[in-house]
């Protein structure tokens, strides 16, 4: 992985996505995602552990969804605010809780009570570490326990998106927002066109309802696929040989089709 001295605040993203695309519409699609991955109808008088919070739409979807207990932590001060400030919309409830702290710090994560499920979402991979994330992000797991966790794969590609990270990062604004929406017409609008009527209706209708995919926002994702950095993806196969024979949970489940590989283990 190439150590280069640039760097991306997801947090001022993610206050960006809290002002201008944050909606209840998207918490319920978020909760919606969550319990279908999990397979559950609630998650009533369980306790979640939302590591890497971003914006804290997913800690609300947990609350939403009747956990007992959340807590939610994110090493980026901008991330913590927002998510501070969701938790204010849903009344400030005395069992949500929201923490600056690293899940590289195995202190910091020692000082979390175990919890049912632990859930990062396309989080690890940008530690800069992800091994040691995710090792230290299954430390609070109670036994019998779920952890769910989403990681961009490695590819053939990977080194180029590296250098497209580390280019983006480098640039001023105006080249950002030069590479975001050059981006979009390669990767979805060109192809649209190429592909005739049909394929362009599809792509439209993909970019209008994105909120549908976990309630996100198509153009926040794009500033965070693109400015992603520290970024180390990583096979099925790697993930799944680490957790299982590494930290010896169970393989549960995985699922492609999204941005990331979604994963659920269970602690034995």
């Amino acid at each position: 992985m190439l150590k280069e001295e640039v760097s991306f605040s997801f947090g001022k993203n993610w206050e960006h996505y809290l002002k201008k695309s944050f909606s209840d519409e998207r918490v319920e699609i978020s909760k919606k995602h969550l319990l279908a991955f999990l397979e559950r109808n609630d998650l009533k008088g369980v306790t979640f552990l939302d590591i890497g919070c971003g914006s804290g739409l997913h800690s609300y979807a947990a609350y939403r969804a009747g956990a007992a207990q959340i807590v939610s932590i994110d090493v980026d001060e901008h991330s913590v605010e927002t998510t501070t400030k969701i938790r204010e919309m849903a009344g400030n409830p005395s069992n949500w809780r929201v923490l600056h702290g690293s899940v590289l710090d195995a202190d910091f994560m020692s000082t979390i009570e175990p919890v049912d499920i632990v859930y990062s979402w396309g989080v690890l991979h940008h530690t800069g570490d992800l091994w040691q994330a995710v090792n230290n992000a299954s430390l609070p797991i109670k036994p019998g326990g779920l952890f769910y966790i989403a990681l961009y794969e490695k590819t053939a590609k990977s080194d180029y998106w590296i250098r497209i990270k580390i280019k983006y990062n480098s640039s001023s604004n105006f080249d950002k927002l030069f590479m975001e929406f050059s981006y979009v017409i390669k990767h979805f609008i060109v192809p649209a066109i190429f592909g005739g009527p049909k394929a362009l209706i599809i792509t439209i209708k993909y970019i209008t309802s994105y909120r549908e995919n976990r309630g996100m926002s198509f153009m926040t994702d794009i500033r965070d696929w693109l400015g992603g950095w520290p970024y180390q993806p990583a096979t099925p196969e790697e993930v799944t040989d680490y957790c299982v024979t590494k930290l010896g949970l169970l393989n549960m489940k995985t699922k492609t089709g999204e941005a990331n590989i979604e994963y659920l283990f269970k602690k034995k």
